[in-house]
């Protein structure tokens, strides 16, 4: 069964903003569950669209990462497109002259360094302050409602994480900007018009729908479960295969050992995951158009998969086997002399922890408390029962 997301709800109920001055704020997985592009429905509706808005990587999803990209215009409307990761990552006072409602409808997934999100809080607080109405089409968590990881602390808040967020927050869209404008009193005239049929237990491939490729490096589900723990591998010295077939599930450097660390590796227990040794050639970012070797990991249970532990001990392996080569990284995306890995989990404690040779046991059992605690308090939030 296929179910029913906010674009189709929105147009199958709602015909009471036609009439109003929108901003849709959208990248190219704004898309309808029969995969009709969410501008076309709008205006073939009748919807007076007059303005629009892009995360990172561009309204059509096409930059690559960390790139800053500029406004544009629509081609086929003519309709003025403002970026929100060009010049500014909020929208300014002239952005949004002349706007009644700004409908928000990009697929997420399920992490809090996934930089969209913090692109919906900063309008949710930019149209509070104005009296402007935001309206949330929700889709899916392609991740589940299953939460995990450590909540981000105050000091450690950038563009990758923050407003209190564990990493894996088992929240859709919709029910995250209900947490943003209760929590962070952002008195955002906020609407959420819902799913019909999900369910928290399920991943995106239990929805019907098909894949909604929400960001260049995120090209299937499986990518997207690798990420919720590879992500943190940008904190050091390695390629994540940007620039590959297989983001995030190529992981290597000119400098490892491909068969020590797969023995290794294969010496730890970690469910729902298997992997081999590869060599690849990244096209961008760490070690671009050099030969890496390292591992490709593939996802064989999504449900027992658990992707920070796996890359947690990952990482203490690479430590461990590679010692004069290892390092923290302190430049990645802006990092700004602070080691990166801390901005993405969201602590220090954790490198500090590896650095002195805790078990990946000891690691996870550090997060135990204040994921059950955020588990807790976003329930007041749901949308959707389990």
């Amino acid at each position: 069964m296929k179910i029913r997301i906010g674009i189709d709800n929105l147009l199958r109920l709602s015909t009471q903003w036609m009439d109003r001055r929108l901003a849709l704020f959208t990248n190219a997985s704004g898309v309808n569950s029969s995969l009709n592009k969410n501008l076309n429905l709008l205006i073939n509706a009748g919807f007076n669209v007059v303005k629009l808005f892009g995360p990172e990587h561009g309204i059509s999803g096409m930059a690559a990462d960390g790139v800053n990209v500029p406004d544009d215009v629509e081609p086929n409307y003519k309709i003025p497109i403002f970026s929100l990761y060009g010049k500014t990552r909020r929208p300014t006072s002239e952005m949004l002259e002349g706007i009644d409602v700004v409908i928000y409808d990009i697929q997420d997934v399920g992490l809090r360094f996934y930089t969209y999100i913090y692109s919906l809080a900063y309008m949710m607080e930019e149209c509070g302050k104005r009296g402007i109405k935001v309206i949330v089409l929700d889709r899916p968590n392609p991740l589940s409602g299953k939460i995990e990881g450590p909540v981000i602390k105050k000091s450690f808040e950038s563009f990758v994480g923050g407003y209190g967020l564990a990493l894996r927050y088992g929240l859709t869209v919709g029910e995250l900007a209900r947490y943003f404008n209760d929590q962070f009193s952002m008195n955002a005239d906020l609407e959420v018009v819902a799913m019909d049929g999900w369910k928290r237990w399920m991943y995106y491939d239990d929805t019907g729908l098909l894949w909604d490729t929400p960001s260049p490096n995120i090209p299937s589900l499986e990518h997207a479960l690798l990420y919720a723990g590879m992500c943190l591998l940008e904190g050091i010295n390695v390629s994540v295969g940007r620039g590959t077939v297989h983001p995030f599930k190529y992981v290597g450097a000119p400098w490892i050992d491909s068969r020590k660390l797969k023995d290794a590796m294969k010496a730890t227990s970690h469910p729902g995951v298997e992997f081999r040794e590869r060599d690849f050639i990244p096209l961008t970012s760490k070690y671009a158009n050099e030969v890496c070797h390292g591992l490709e990991f593939f996802v064989v249970d999504k449900a027992k998969i658990k992707p920070l532990e796996l890359v947690l001990e990952l990482i203490s392996t690479l430590k461990k086997i590679h010692t004069e080569k290892f390092e923290w990284d302190i430049s990645h995306h802006g990092a700004n002399e602070s080691y990166h890995f801390d901005l993405l989990i969201g602590d220090d404690k954790y490198r500090k922890a590896i650095d002195e040779g805790k078990s990946v046991q000891e690691l996870s059992e550090m997060w135990r408390t204040e994921s059950r605690k955020f588990q807790e308090l976003s329930k007041k939030y749901w949308l959707y029962s389990e």
